[in-house]
């Protein structure tokens, strides 16, 4: 390979610990410095991996790092560049990307010079917007839409508490007013259950491989994360037990259905096993079961069998909208009040006027309704994905709004996410859901849900499969 000799290479003697940090390191300080100008590209990963003798992932680790605080960006097809000092220090932030990244395609979906987002675990958008537009009309033209202006409690209005159980039903799940807490969505009710099951510097025992938004509760709160293995039915009953064994654990949190990221689903028989260490340590436990509807036969929720110590929580976000920032929690009697007042502490509450369309919907059928089509719509895009990933190990269940792919030897994450992004396509890795200090798994999560229509969707895919079959990842490591 083929190096060209005037790129920018770092000097790493004055920069101690590992590798990517020192990379990093070097290269703000060459941005501080002025050796590197606003506006220089800077060099491509595989490059640099081969001009300092290290791996394309441990470079991309480096960018990625710079990029977080501000001092370069990355734009899709053209490389890395350096930002203007005025773009420095302004805290951690999200990468730059072009367009609204952060969004799921609505405008411009079909723009070929944009990314194509499958990094984040959204539902398709395109479903039900003719439910919402009448809604909000309706919902403008009640007399006594004054009620729903001002503060309202986070245990929320005798309307609003019967679609909660109405809701509920639908997973087997029975709740009376004392034990229901409406919240801004699920992420929130976690938060408030956490709140109130853990310590300050207390410990969380949850999967080895995790939902993001919890490592960020994780930090809020001041609470460690403890992994569990988990296997094909998600979290190891005897794995639980030598933890709990340990003892310290406030509180076990879990994803029993569709488990993110691994779309691992517990059986009926996993969950009576893992209800039983629980009952036999006495621990508290947070179910998040957000995507309990989307399969159409999903097991009983575990909370169903720990009356007085499971935690449930649901939300509207994969099943009707996101938008509507609409939660559920049913928690014990004596821990409702608890639950509500960090509900309070930290939103106030839901928005009175999303959770009463929300309850509209819910009562008279038609969230029941947008189900049902959200599923044939995610049913969809599941068929697409497998037509591209025929052949490959991957985990796309019944329900599931993503996928799980092991990747091909000798692929490694961070790198097949790289040779994506060049490629257009942005998504995440197993290591962005990894705790603890065991090796995350060969994998990446492709969400289908982000774009915006089933032929941008057919386009990301078809260059994911392109970047498998076509590249060779031994090429980006250094032979020495």
């Amino acid at each position: 390979m083929t190096i060209k000799q005037d790129i920018w290479v770092p000097d790493l003697k004055d920069h101690p610990g590992p590798k990517y940090r020192a990379v990093a390191d070097a290269m703000m300080g060459d941005i501080k410095s002025g050796r590197l100008k606003p506006g220089d590209r800077l060099p491509p990963h595989r490059d640099l991996a081969w001009a300092l003798g290290m791996t394309v992932g441990t470079i991309t680790r480096a960018y990625q790092e710079v990029e977080s605080f501000g001092f370069v960006a990355g734009e899709v097809g053209r490389g890395t560049f350096v930002r203007p000092p005025a773009e420095h220090n302004r805290g951690r932030h999200v990468s730059t990307l072009p367009g609204d990244w952060y969004s799921p395609e609505t405008v411009n979906a079909e723009d070929d010079s944009m990314p194509i987002s499958m990094q984040f675990n959204y539902p398709p958008g395109n479903v039900g917007s003719d439910v919402f537009r009448s809604g909000l009309l309706e919902l403008s033209q009640d007399p006594q839409i004054e009620r729903l202006l001002g503060y309202q409690r986070p245990t929320g209005m005798p309307l609003h508490l019967d679609a909660a159980r109405m809701w509920l039903k639908y997973r087997g799940i029975s709740a009376s007013d004392d034990e229901l807490v409406i919240s801004s969505g699920a992420h929130n009710a976690i938060l408030a259950c956490l709140t109130t099951l853990c310590r300050s510097g207390g410990r969380v025992a949850t999967e080895s491989l995790v939902y993001p938004g919890l490592r960020a509760i994780s930090r809020m709160l001041n609470f460690e994360l403890v992994p569990v293995e988990l296997d094909e039915e998600g979290m190891c009953p005897d794995s639980l037990r030598a933890v709990l064994a340990i003892g310290g654990i406030d509180a076990v949190y879990t994803v029993p259905t569709l488990q993110n990221p691994t779309n691992a689903t517990q059986s009926e028989e996993r969950r009576d096993a893992l209800a039983a260490v629980l009952r036999e340590f006495d621990t508290p436990m947070v179910e998040d079961d957000l995507f309990g509807l989307l399969p159409r036969h999903a097991p009983s929720p575990l909370s169903a069998r720990l009356p007085t110590l499971g935690y449930y929580v649901t939300s509207l976000s994969k099943t009707m909208a996101p938008g509507l920032r609409v939660g559920f929690v049913k928690c014990p009697v004596k821990a409702r009040d608890q639950v509500a007042a960090a509900v309070r502490a930290s939103t106030w509450m839901a928005v009175p006027l999303m959770v009463e369309l929300a309850s509209r919907w819910i009562l008279d059928g038609t969230a029941k309704a947008v189900l049902d089509r959200r599923r044939a719509v995610d049913q969809t895009r599941r068929d697409i994905a497998q037509r591209h990933f025929q052949g490959l190990d991957y985990s796309m269940p019944d329900g599931a709004l993503h996928v799980w792919l092991q990747l091909p030897d000798p692929w490694h994450a961070s790198q097949f996410v790289s040779h994506a992004k060049e490629d257009g396509v942005i998504l995440s890795a197993a290591h962005s859901f990894s705790i603890g200090r065991a090796r995350p798994p060969f994998a990446v999560r492709v969400c289908l849900g982000p774009p915006g229509t089933e032929a941008r969707l057919e386009q990301g895919l078809k260059i994911l499969r392109h970047v498998i079959d076509e590249h060779d990842p031994t090429e980006d490591a250094r032979i020495m």
